[in-house]
């Protein structure tokens, strides 16, 4: 009886009641982009000059010193028509998207880097906002004000009713509660948890975030006129562009609760979204020396537009942008069949052993 109630309890391990957004906060590394300098020649110093905390690899290629087969296995090269240039190759979760093309000027590398948006959703998400709800508006002012007031609304309903997932356990509480606690309920920072949104906006041709939106929408084209609803929450996830006219209350509620969400701790790779490009020390601001990067959300988020309604938007038929089916990444019947063949298999055990 004693070896049955063991399965049961550690069945019951595989989920924590900290939020999704707060746990990928907390314990996601954000997935590496690298970065490559393409020069003919010894690279110019101003270009080489890389700050410290970014989720970047670099790296210097001289065209000079190449041979041809080093030069074919460098991914974009062939797209290159001057030099010096810059090739940010998205972290291969982005599942084979092509590398970014940059001029090699000092600004440009400023503005790969780094930028005031992303400086304010950094700020945002440190200071415990759930999620960060960027709207890039396009030309279209109608479009931006009517996806504004809708989005702005919604968010407001959505904060006032959600709640906190019960069990969530402050980091000085531990040893207060019990012995019988899980980690995994157990907050990692002293930031406030709560349930608050915010919404950032941006011009589609402000000058300053031109490199971040070619990042924020993987480089897709986007109708001009269209306004984007982009969702960033943790170290800089997003589940993806929404075109203004395909969202509604509904399932920006969804994404919501979701996100808001008891997190089931699966893998991070088996979920659909991608990291972003920022420059912050998560860690020191978080106040924590602990990192998990092997458990990650439970499901896949619900998408606001799985299937894009413009083909400008859509860039091949696997990308899809994140927020809509709330399908698991186990089986149904298998999570029926462990406890079950659990418990049977104690039963017969039990009874050999009698």
């Amino acid at each position: 009886m004693k070896l049955l109630l063991f399965f049961l309890i550690s069945l019951q391990t595989f989920a924590c009641q900290v939020p999704v957004f707060r746990y990928a906060l907390e314990r996601w590394q954000a997935d590496p982009f690298r970065l490559q300098l393409v020069t003919t020649g010894e690279a110019p110093p101003e270009l080489t000059n890389i700050p410290d905390h970014l989720n970047l690899e670099f790296e210097v290629l001289d065209l000079a010193k190449l041979t041809a087969n080093q030069k074919l296995a460098v991914v974009g090269l062939e797209k290159i028509t001057e030099t010096p240039s810059f090739l940010l190759h998205p972290p291969e979760s982005w599942k084979d998207a092509e590398p970014l093309i940059f001029q090699g000027t000092e600004s440009s590398l400023k503005s790969i880097l780094d930028s005031p948006l992303r400086q304010r959703i950094k700020h945002d998400l440190l200071d415990g906002e759930s999620t960060v709800w960027v709207l890039v508006e396009g030309s279209d002012e109608a479009a931006n004000e009517a996806t504004f007031q809708q989005l702005e609304e919604t968010l407001k309903k959505a904060q006032s009713e959600i709640n906190i997932p019960d069990g969530v356990i402050q980091a000085d509480q531990v040893g207060k509660v019990g012995d019988d606690i899980s980690l995994d309920d157990v907050l990692r920072s002293t930031i406030p948890l709560k349930i608050s949104f915010k919404i950032e906006r941006i011009k589609r041709l402000d000058p300053a975030e031109q490199a971040f939106l070619r990042i924020l929408t993987a480089d897709r084209r986007i109708p001009p006129a269209e306004p984007l609803v982009i969702p960033i929450f943790g170290r800089g996830r997003t589940p993806g562009p929404l075109l203004g006219s395909s969202i509604t209350p509904e399932t920006i509620t969804t994404a919501c609760e979701y996100l808001c969400g008891a997190c089931s701790c699966q893998v991070k790779s088996g979920n659909p979204g991608y990291d972003l490009l920022f420059q912050a020390n998560w860690q020191e601001n978080l106040q924590s020396g602990l990192v998990v990067i092997d458990k990650q959300l439970p499901t896949v988020l619900p998408s606001l537009n799985d299937e894009p309604t413009s083909p400008e938007l859509q860039k091949s038929p696997s990308d899809k942008t994140a927020l809509d089916s709330y399908f698991m990444t186990f089986p149904g019947l298998l999570w029926l069949a462990i406890p079950i063949g659990l418990i049977i298999g104690t039963i017969f055990l039990l009874k050999k052993s009698s």
